[in-house]
């Protein structure tokens, strides 16, 4: 392969110049270029690398020739992104202001740079170039207002950790499943477009490693015919090379997303292109880094992700940190593609005592009809069905499971001391364990699941909502579930943690917050109020004999509720009003009926299974009646 001659590259880029001047200024004479084009300065601009920081002097404006950029306020808030044919730093240019906003590089990016005096200059001689300056600005600024609806990520890097891992393999079929999770939508290109080294050389006739020395020529072209990839492609997937090679950087300098594909049973510590660019203080990319965890298909489950995760503490918290992938499942590689895509579907359980129950039976109608979810969240008994729903299992299983471990009395240990619970906690704990170990193989984390799981605890010690995304699974289990007084509280790590119930018994905002696009929500609560026909509560004995001497159906205290039930409720209490407005934030909503239910009504188990299995039917069955007609 050839170079680009020194004087056709020239003649490119002075086009491509010419081109954008009048994108962004309108018509400019002949004249007026030759006195403006020797004032324009070009600019070569990694990926990740800052263009103008927040506070500094708007001494410029900049042109985008090639690339894309990110406009952001302290604190992280996102303005907005730059591409392609717009400028930057305009308004601060005109208004004489500091730099209003910080401008990182998405992509590799090629700009032009204009002294603030000659652009104001140009407006003064030139009327009609402050009128296409603001249809500019007006494009940029809807734009941006609806990016909330486009993907999160638009080139995405699959980086093999190990040279034995095929990133060609694996993107092409990333590829193949990106196309089938995305939609068409107004405005939106579906198509995806895979890049390897070889494919990508032989379109440009370069060579990549030497086309970074060729700077006028290779290097240039290759970032336009880049940025006019993006222009026409939905997506992007990148396959790099496992070697720090010239082709690596670049697909690492052009990514939204780089998956960290790794064999699961390879050595976690970072080492080679991960530990030259995307680990601590050789950590220049802007791309967000997510482990892609590679098993066997006969793998019953993952296990060892913490000391993966542990050994990356950049990688973040909230959504998207790892996914777990058996090289041959199908469900598995559809998971993948959804939550790369933007198009994961949350499933979001609430809390409710024995009531939870209905959640099997709601998991078992969306199975029958085929409808999968992605990410796992739930709070309470809803935490621990979810961790059901997490495992993968299929629902008939999952319901044989679940029914062995809690149609009994899981917290029926009375504490005859009782300083800090009504009861001691230890059958739970035991019910909890053993359940964990039955479903999932041994004392898996949280981190270990097929599916990615949270759960909400309540922070006594910093009086707030906790999501636990990581650590002991059964011991998150036992927080989340920890009624105040009713269960002894969780240790960990210093602090002491409830039931999730009393901040957040729906978080259907903490899946929204982790980008879920949509969300599945099974709602226990009931909005009927149930009044009480008595002046004054009766005394412990009037109870008792009440109980003793009068058939259930005869009973003058009936309506009144047992002090679990009155400790669950109170729990509950503080989050109700937010339970009800996360309805609003539900795409499929599910509420069965569970009132007859009590919250303590553990041997109920195969009633409410049935309870909230028949709903679902009668929800999906009703909705795709709508959707027929």
């Amino acid at each position: 392969m050839r170079p680009s001659s020194p004087t056709s590259a020239a003649a490119d880029h002075q086009r491509l110049l010419e081109a954008t001047l009048g994108e962004v200024l309108g018509t400019l004479d002949a004249e007026l270029l030759a006195r403006v084009l020797p004032r324009l300065s070009t600019l070569e601009l990694p990926g990740g690398a800052t263009l103008m920081a927040e506070g500094d002097p708007s001494d410029a404006l900049y042109l985008v020739l090639s690339g894309r950029l990110r406009a952001t306020r302290r604190g992280g808030t996102v303005l907005g992104e730059i591409g392609r044919g717009e400028p930057i730093g305009e308004m601060g240019v005109i208004t004489g202001a500091p730099r209003s906003a910080t401008v990182r590089a998405l992509r590799d990016c090629v700009l032009v740079r204009l002294d603030g005096a000659d652009f104001t200059g140009i407006l003064q001689s030139v009327p009609h170039a402050g009128l296409s300056l603001a249809r500019k600005l007006i494009d940029r600024l809807s734009r941006n207002a609806a990016s909330a609806s486009r993907p999160r990520f638009v080139n995405v890097c699959v980086l093999p950790l190990q040279a034995s891992v095929d990133a060609v393999v694996l993107a092409t079929r990333l590829r193949a499943n990106l196309l089938d999770v995305r939609p068409e939508s107004a405005g939106e290109s579906t198509s995806i477009a895979l890049h390897e080294r070889s494919g990508v050389e032989a379109a440009l006739g370069i060579e990549i490693d030497t086309a970074e020395a060729d700077v006028l020529g290779g290097h240039r072209r290759l970032l336009d015919w880049l940025d006019q990839q993006e222009a026409a492609h939905g997506l992007q997937v990148f396959a790099a090379d496992a070697e720090d090679s010239a082709w690596t950087r670049l697909c690492l300098r052009q990514a939204d997303l780089v998956l960290l594909a790794t064999d699961a049973d390879a050595e976690p510590a970072p080492q080679g292109v991960e530990l030259a660019h995307l680990t601590g203080d050789a950590r220049r990319i802007a791309a967000h880094q997510a482990l892609w965890l590679l098993h066997p298909d006969d793998r019953r489950r993952p296990s060892g992700t913490a000391a993966w995760l542990a050994a990356r503490p950049h990688l973040a918290m909230e959504g998207l940190s790892h996914l777990h992938l058996r090289r041959g499942n199908d469900g598995d590689w559809q998971r993948v593609a959804r939550i790369v895509a933007g198009r994961a579907t949350g499933l979001v359980l609430a809390g409710g005592g024995a009531r939870g129950f209905a959640h099997v039976g709601v998991m078992q109608a969306l199975e029958e009809q085929g409808i999968d979810w992605d990410v796992v969240g739930g709070t309470s008994i809803g935490a621990v069905m979810g961790f059901y729903a997490a495992t993968g299992l299929p629902a008939l299983r999952v319901r044989a499971l679940a029914g062995e471990a809690f149609r009994r009395n899981p917290p029926g240990d009375v504490n005859w001391v009782p300083v800090m619970s009504l009861l001691r906690g230890r059958r739970l704990k035991r019910v909890i364990d053993d359940a964990v170990a039955e479903a999932f193989d041994g004392t898996p984390d949280i981190e270990d699941l097929w599916k990615p799981f949270f759960c909400v605890a309540s922070n006594c010690s910093r009086q707030r909502a906790e999501v636990l995304r990581r650590g002991r699974l059964s011991e998150a289990l036992r927080a989340s579930v920890s009624i105040p007084a009713a269960l002894p509280p969780v240790l960990r790590e210093g602090e002491l943690l409830v039931d999730g119930g009393t901040f957040n018994n729906y978080p259907v905002d903490v899946m929204r917050a982790a980008g879920a696009a949509r969300v599945i929500g099974v709602d226990l609560s009931q909005d009927a109020y149930r009044a009480i026909e008595h002046d004054d509560v009766p005394s412990p004995w009037a109870f008792l004999l009440d109980r003793l001497f009068r058939r259930r159906e005869r009973r003058r205290y009936k309506d009144f509720p047992s002090l679990g039930t009155t400790v669950v409720n109170a729990a509950l209490m503080a989050s109700t009003s937010h339970q009800k407005r996360m309805r609003e934030l539900v795409d499929l909503a599910f509420q069965p009926d569970v009132s007859d239910v009590g919250l303590l009504q553990w041997r109920a188990f195969d009633r409410v299974v049935a309870i909230g299995l028949d709903h679902a039917r009668a929800v999906l069955a009703a909705r795709d009646t709508v959707k027929r007609c």
